[in-house]
């Protein structure tokens, strides 16, 4: 995944295409524009950190059918919504969709470059939450059952000999099988190793 942000545009006014994609190339940032929804839909990746400029009110798809969609297909991009007949109730309705902004024209270009920037932080903050959780995922799915079982057992505060007892085992198993598991979790420390239980708890739910 390229760590370059990209903002794509999304609208059917041509002149408005240009004139957003002028105004966030000012910010030395990538664009792509798309003149509708199901074209946006049908060519947009979200492969690196960005966000989605998005018109309210489009022919063929609205961007909130749009915002939907993406939805639907477990694409978390942040959007930002623009209409030129912007009300409370469109607004609302764009925030509950899922946009994290929305702007009525005639809009504010600097109104409009800080929304573009928090956007694009708030997606490489969450790019780098999921890249932390699939990596702790892909840890935890290395321990044995065994070890799992030492896990669980150490995250509810039973101390080693109270878990030798409960699965039988001699109190040497428990703490070879304890390294053991907090090597594979890059842990260091029987705190760590709470922390990281009750993350996985979060995560999995």
């Amino acid at each position: 995944m390229s760590t370059s942000p990209k903002v794509a545009v999304v609208d059917d006014d041509e002149q408005v295409r240009e004139s957003l994609a002028a105004l966030i190339q000012s910010m030395d940032l990538e664009v792509e524009c798309f003149a509708s929804g199901p074209d946006f839909l049908d060519h947009y990746t979200h492969d690196q950190p960005g966000c989605v400029v998005l018109d309210l009110r489009m022919p063929q798809l609205s961007g909130l059918e749009v915002v939907e969609a993406l939805t639907s297909r477990n694409i978390k991009v942040p959007i930002i919504m623009i209409s030129g007949h912007g009300d409370i109730p469109a607004a609302v309705s764009a925030m509950k969709a899922g946009a994290v902004d929305f702007l009525e024209k005639p809009y504010r270009g600097a109104a409009l470059m800080d929304s573009v920037r928090r956007a694009i932080e708030l997606d490489e903050r969450n790019q780098k939450t999921e890249a932390e959780r699939g990596l702790l995922l892909e840890r935890f799915g290395s321990l044995t059952d065994e070890e799992r079982q030492v896990l669980e057992l150490t995250a509810i505060g039973k101390p080693d000999k109270a878990i030798a007892l409960k699965l039988d085992l001699s109190l040497r198993t428990i703490q070879l099988r304890r390294a053991s598991l907090m090597r594979k979790m890059n842990c260091h420390s029987r705190a760590e190793l709470i922390r990281l239980s009750e993350t996985l708890k979060q995560t999995t739910a």
